[in-house]
């Protein structure tokens, strides 16, 4: 069998990874909620579904929220809204059988986070192991590569609260795949278009996936693809279709296209905590003072007390091995390691720039998560690349470390690290249950 004919059934392994991981999601999403980002999120979902309305005030959920601005008198979630749609049906479902924020919060919130962050995160890691057997024929490393990002990585942690991280990283992947599956393995332009729909909804979910647009457009229109200007022209019309309703709906409510969160203005009205704190509203400004404070901030969201690597160790591997493939002429997938890679690095450089507070009060740096997933597709090429014994074990020691990190962070991935202190988010989580 070729590398890129699939084997038609999964694995027993794989399927007991997949098992192991919706295990998890059903006994660990909380029933509560955590903060600011998940209440601004499900106060919309309240006032569409009970009251018809866009604006938050009055909502049981909505109130509980400072992540809000003001618009004509009225309070709005400034978070994008493709979360929050997607779940409208889920919550019009509850209510229909009695169940509300305002009655049941435990019961309400356990079942609207269940069956929109986590079956979408279930239903990625399904696309994403199918994906994989066109070139990881061994079962054991897709079984890995699932359970790696499923139950030891920092979407982990998100992937049980009301969170928009695992289902616009989980947008972002299926659209990357589908597109790759389109170019590499002829799926079609079907395959294209759904791809860059993806895509879109992704950005429309957390708008770091825009970074990914620019590179997929050069990726379909590239000389040596098939009809290039009619794929560009595809993809892009297709990313474009949930851009457009995302735009509108910002207009409609602030008479501007940007997203709600890009107007400072907006969060310029009495008790605004983004009034008094413009840093900690990333992206709408550059809030370091000097070269010093930047590379400080940098060392902390990467390597340190909140990084991406001190939170997912066996990352660091896998962006090491990607460098090596990619600079590799013979590698066969060099190109979507570049894809993958550029705008990840532009994304990361991007946020360390324009904020100065790495998510608020979050388990490590949670905008990260939207590209984890891309970065786990690679983790059995990236370890091809070791050769040596030592360096070896030192993957196994980072993969399976990077477990606990992620199963704390579930306990408590909105934790205020105000009453325990400083250092690193594990322990703060540890410290707050007593264990520390």
């Amino acid at each position: 069998m070729s590398a890129s004919t699939p084997p038609r059934c999964p694995d027993a392994r794989v399927v007991a990874a997949l098992v192991l991981v919706g295990l998890f999601l059903v006994l660990a999403t909380h029933s509560n909620y955590g903060g600011w980002n998940d209440t601004s999120r499900l106060g919309m979902v309240e006032a569409i579904v009970e009251h018809g309305r866009l604006w938050v005030d009055g909502t049981e959920m909505g109130r509980k929220s400072g992540d809000v601005c003001m618009i004509d008198g009225h309070y709005y979630s400034d978070k994008p809204p493709a979360t929050a749609l997607l779940a409208v049906p889920v919550y019009a479902a509850e209510v229909g059988l009695g169940v509300s924020f305002r009655t049941m919060l435990p019961r309400a919130y356990y079942w609207t986070t269940l069956l929109t962050i986590g079956l979408t995160t279930l239903l990625g890691l399904i696309a994403l192991e199918r994906f994989l057997r066109r070139f990881v024929p061994d079962p054991r490393w897709r079984a890995l590569t699932i359970v790696g990002l499923g139950l030891g990585s920092l979407n982990t942690a998100y992937s049980v609260t009301f969170s928009n991280h695992p289902p616009s990283a989980t947008a972002l992947l299926v659209g990357l795949l589908l597109i790759w599956a389109w170019r590499r393995f002829d799926a079609g332009l079907a395959s294209l278009a759904t791809g860059g729909l993806f895509v879109g909804l992704a950005t429309a979910a957390d708008h770091g996936a825009a970074f990914y647009v620019p590179f997929l457009l050069l990726y379909a229109a590239w000389p040596s693809t098939p009809r290039p200007l009619m794929a560009a022209l595809v993809l892009g019309a297709a990313v474009a279709v949930p851009l457009a309703g995302y735009a509108a709906y910002a207009y409609a409510l602030s008479g501007s296209p940007l997203p709600l969160s890009l107007q400072p203005r907006l969060f310029d009205y009495p008790g605004s905590y983004f009034a008094a704190n413009s840093g900690h509203l990333a992206g709408s400004s550059l809030p370091h003072a000097s070269l010093a404070d930047l590379l400080a901030y940098a060392w902390l969201c990467l390597l340190g007390a909140r990084g991406l690597f001190s939170h997912t160790p066996i990352l660091l591997f896998v962006v090491i091995g990607m460098l090596r493939l990619g600079l590799d002429p013979t590698y066969p997938r060099r190109a979507e390691v570049g894809l993958v890679l550029a705008p990840t690095i532009l994304l990361v450089l991007y946020y360390l720039l324009t904020s100065a507070n790495p998510g608020g009060n979050s388990y490590g740096v949670r905008w990260f998560c939207l590209f984890i997933p891309l970065l786990f597709v690679f983790l059995a090429d990236a370890y091809g690349t070791l050769r040596g014994r030592i360096t070896r074990a030192v993957f196994w020691v980072a993969y399976v470390l990077s477990f606990p990190l992620a199963l704390i962070g579930a306990l408590d991935p909105w934790l205020d690290p105000t009453p325990y202190g400083s250092g690193f988010s594990w322990v703060l989580v540890l410290r707050a249950h007593g264990w520390l």
